[in-house]
């Protein structure tokens, strides 16, 4: 018999985009976009969608908290949780139609890869860039912040794979910011930063000193960056600038004393508008996006 999904989607201030998001979920029964207080026409294009979404709306309570809020509002068990610039594609939704009740007792999640674009361009280097996006809701366990989020399987279940991918940023028109996003990359170098200091890992002179390098040469020879001329280039230096920033505060962290209390809030990183940034799925890139695209927080970014 096959299994029952539900879809949810957190979002703030997405009118431009989350129509595709939307779009690519028509075969789901259940819908739930949690917004965490958007200005824009975000609740009237969700509301007349003709996949027929329940809206809610949730203050922004961090990546994984609101991911993990807008899961417990499904209907179903098994949900697929995507951001606003995400998309599930064909072959992923048909995938996951395949699945049964019997094939998936003994799965918490499933894993499934990503496909990141920029400007409209494929961005190679990032690949696979693996998510964690499709759960049972009583069969994991979830870490109460990173960035975007982590959960683990509950004792006696195991994370499967799908091929499928999700397609991130696929038509979303070129910004600046996606390679020059300061506020937001500032966010996820904290965060990043307090997740790793909580997990025991330290800034040693030699992770400063190597881990840099290390990741431009992995993204731009091994992944495949070198491939794409001066995009893969450029992309590739911006990967690296994430890593440098992480074990930056990190370090900082560690020198100074600092706990999870002493990170800034959401506010104080665009002091100029007081706004909250949204971060993006970065995994590569998680909780609701607007404008910009953070590198990859798997390997290099994590």
């Amino acid at each position: 018999m096959p299994i029952s999904v539900s879809a949810c989607i957190i979002c703030l201030n997405e009118a431009h985009r989350i129509a595709a998001a939307l779009d690519s979920l028509l075969w789901c029964d259940d819908i739930v976009v949690v917004d965490s207080g958007s200005t824009d026409d975000t609740r009237r294009i969700v509301e007349n969608h003709r996949a027929r979404p329940r809206f809610i709306h949730h203050p922004w309570a961090g990546y994984s908290a609101q991911r993990k809020f807008a899961v417990e509002q499904c209907r179903h068990d098994w949900v697929l949780a995507l951001d606003a610039d995400e998309e599930c594609s064909p072959e992923l939704a048909a995938e996951i139609a395949r699945l049964t009740a019997d094939g998936t007792g003994s799965i918490a999640q499933f894993r499934m890869p990503r496909k990141n674009y920029i400007g409209g361009r494929y961005v190679r280097c990032w690949s696979p860039d693996d998510q964690f996006r499709l759960l049972h809701k009583s069969r994991v366990r979830w870490e109460p912040q990173s960035a975007p989020e982590v959960r683990h399987p509950l004792a006696g279940y195991r994370t499967a794979r799908l091929k499928g991918p999700l397609l991130h940023n696929r038509l979303t028109p070129f910004d600046l910011r996606d390679f020059n996003d300061g506020p937001r990359m500032a966010e996820h170098a904290y965060i990043l930063a307090q997740a790793m200091a909580a997990s025991g890992r330290r800034a040693t002179f030699m992770q400063l000193l190597l881990r840099p390098p290390i990741t431009f040469l992995k993204y731009y020879i091994f992944r495949g960056g070198i491939l794409q001329g001066r995009f893969g280039l450029a992309i590739c230096y911006k990967t690296t600038i994430g890593v440098m920033l992480k074990y930056s505060v990190l370090y900082a962290r560690e020198q100074w004393n600092l706990h999870a209390d002493d990170t800034p809030d959401r506010q104080q990183f665009n002091p100029a508008t007081a706004e909250p940034i949204q971060g993006v799925h970065t995994g590569a890139a998680a909780a609701a996006a607007s404008g910009g695209n953070v590198p990859p927080a798997g390997d290099g970014q994590s």
